[in-house]
């Protein structure tokens, strides 16, 4: 294809980026691209740039080139807008310089970036606008491949083209980049369309601002798919099925605390995941609103001036492109929101086992504190009334013991036994007692126990009904 002339060429770079925490210690890799790019125009590093106006550059090793650098705050978005052109507006110009143009100007967004080439030629048919809008763009990439571009639009009587790159899976790519080429016809409508520099990077804003809301989505979504952060329909069924091979209550008790953990952990993921697609879906929605709006403003403004004006792929994409992605997240939202059901639903079925676990383990603690109650009571009434007995009647035992002694004739065998079995009968008699009383101790505090409460519940039954 025989290369046309091209005139007086521009290359303009919008970028876009999310606002970075100003405490970072370590610079991200968008930043560096900044300052370097920066660095490569020669401008100043120290530099507090207002953002109302332009600060103009020589590329000192592209002779007759100059550009400016400007630098926007967009809401949470850092924005660059950055330009190169040659100073020579009348003769023609070689195809290479866009690709110059692109090695001095690139710089990476978080967010994404559009390139916009510029250039007029004289007295050209259409047919000759795309064979310059395709040369001008393999200049640009370097590359000999033929671009597809979307024909049919204008702007102040300039045809404008979309070469629209996405990578094989822009949704793990952190920019997304489209490329516009705009052949004009003369050098005065190069110049207009200069003036719309700052209305183009509010349309472009929201442009990538809804691009990279619909990345979010997805990758929100793909998150929660893969990581299994809401439970199978077999879970429940699982854990019921392994309920008889753990054997004590204690052990249900801490596998179903540990189960309840573990899925309290993963219903805060998932609710803070669900609530982030839920803001992007919001954005995206007023971001929409945006971008229609400022494109009726620019429409508005071209048609003021001479020429025709229709931004038809502008128009398409929030009609259709940006709708369609619209009505998917709104979609995908409707769906994952019963899976946050189905985990509540999960996360209280599991609540209700560890409920039971527990009145079950108290209620085996509490037997075991009463049939303890029961023992003391039994064990320190008898001990208790048969030592009691035993001090009581011990005057008694001591007189019998020395009358004993002091009738035994000396140097002489007692005669009998009579005392000391006496007294062993009474250690006897006084055990028995001992057990008697406290087994019957034993049965009147069970009793009292028992009326005892029942008339406590019968009381507050009463008193529940007469509330």
């Amino acid at each position: 294809m025989q290369p046309l002339s091209i005139y007086y060429p521009h290359l303009f770079l919008f970028v876009y980026s999310l606002k970075q925490i100003q405490d970072d210690i370590k610079p991200t890799s968008q930043q560096q691209s900044w300052e370097t790019l920066r660095y490569r125009l020669n401008l100043d590093q120290e530099l507090d740039y207002d953002p109302e106006r332009n600060y103009p550059f020589t590329v000192e090793d592209l002779e007759g080139v100059t550009g400016f650098y400007r630098r926007y705050t967009l809401g949470d978005t850092d924005s660059l807008l950055v330009c190169c052109a040659t100073k020579d507006k009348e003769n023609p110009q070689n195809y290479d310089y866009f690709y110059e143009f692109q090695k001095k100007l690139e710089a990476k967004g978080t967010i994404g970036k559009t390139w916009l080439i510029l250039g007029y030629l004289n007295s050209a048919t259409d047919l000759d606008k795309e064979k310059a809008a395709k040369q001008a763009y393999q200049s640009f990439r370097k590359n000999t491949s033929e671009p597809q571009l979307r024909p049919g639009n204008h702007f102040l009587g300039s045809t404008v083209f979309e070469v629209w790159e996405s990578p094989e899976n822009w949704t793990n790519t952190p920019e997304h980049e489209n490329v516009l080429i705009c052949i004009c016809p003369h050098k005065k409508i190069v110049e207009r369309i200069e003036t719309f520099q700052y209305e183009l990077m509010l349309l472009f804003y929201y442009r990538h601002k809804i691009y990279w809301n619909y990345r979010s989505s997805i990758n929100i979504k793909k998150m929660l798919i893969q990581e299994g952060i809401f439970p199978t329909i077999n879970q429940i069924d699982e854990v019921i099925v392994d309920l008889p091979e753990i054997s004590s209550i204690e052990q249900k008790l801490d596998y179903f605390n540990h189960e309840l953990c573990t899925n309290l952990r993963i219903l805060a993921q998932y609710t803070k995941a669900l609530e982030s697609l839920k803001v992007q879906l919001q954005n995206l929605r007023q971001n929409l609103q945006n971008y229609q709006n400022h494109l009726a403003v620019i429409k508005d403004k071209a048609t003021e001036e001479s020429g025709l004006t229709k931004l038809k792929f502008l128009e398409e994409f929030g009609e259709f492109t940006a709708a369609d992605y619209l009505w998917q997240m709104e979609q995908d939202y409707r769906i994952l929101v019963p899976h946050l059901q189905i985990r509540e639903k999960y996360i209280n079925s599991i609540r209700t086992f560890v409920d039971l676990f527990k009145a079950e383990q108290d209620r085996q603690i509490e037997i075991q504190n009463t049939k303890f109650q029961d023992t003391v009571i039994f064990i320190g009434t008898s001990i208790g009334t048969s030592t009691f007995i035993a001090a009581a009647s011990a005057p008694f035992i001591i007189k019998e013991i020395t009358t004993s002694n002091l009738n035994q004739v000396p140097n002489l065998p007692p005669a009998n036994n009579t005392c000391f079995t006496n007294i062993g009968f009474l250690i006897l008699l006084y055990l028995a007692i001992g057990l008697i009383s406290g087994y019957l101790v034993y049965k009147c505090w069970r009793f009292y126990r028992r009326s005892g409460g029942a008339g406590e519940q019968k009381g507050q039954g009463h008193k529940g009904t007469t509330l």
